[in-house]
């Protein structure tokens, strides 16, 4: 077998390991990634002007639950950059080694703390295939849209200016 044949056998099994996996491994897989991607955002890129930003986070004026993430995907250079609640819902928003991102407009999804993403009780591949169904994303005690856990369908975008920035969303 050549290279290009074991590379196109290779391609659909991982696509297709990542279809089984679970939704909170995936998630996990997608952190992950959004880790290393920030890794190779550190101080050998220059993008230029930076900014800092903190705000708050609330579900219909509702504090959520501590250590909720916030995350800023930048929409043009990818850089990933994140943030957990306290338990005033207040939030900063970092890259893995430093406080400052590049300025511009970042897409924002909001993911429930790890404790509710139901890590423990996920179901076996048998499980899956015997009822797909199974693997449905739980609803979070914060109550608020899955459509906030992607930033495809959030809706939320923020514009990181020079200097301090300050945001309060306010998920509905």
């Amino acid at each position: 077998m050549n290279r290009n044949t074991l590379t196109r056998l290779a391609i659909p099994v991982v696509c297709n390991d990542l279809r089984a996996m679970s939704w909170s491994l995936r998630m996990l897989w997608l952190f992950g990634l959004l880790f290393v991607s920030s890794l190779g955002c550190g101080s050998g890129h220059d993008y230029g002007p930076t900014g800092s930003v903190q705000g708050r986070l609330t579900h219909q004026g509702n504090v959520l639950p501590a250590d909720t993430k916030v995350v800023f995907m930048h929409s043009q250079n990818g850089v990933a950059a994140f943030g957990a609640t306290d338990a005033e819902g207040n939030f900063k928003v970092r890259k893995v080694d430093s406080d400052q991102i590049p300025i511009g407009t970042y897409r924002i999804m909001i993911q429930p703390p790890e404790s509710e993403l139901g890590g423990d009780s996920e179901p076996s591949a048998e499980e899956l295939l015997n009822n797909p169904d199974i693997n449905r994303p739980r609803p979070n005690s914060g109550g608020f849209n899955f459509k906030y856990r992607q930033v495809s369908t959030s809706g939320l975008e923020f514009n990181v200016q020079s200097g301090a920035n300050e945001i309060t969303l306010d998920l509905q």
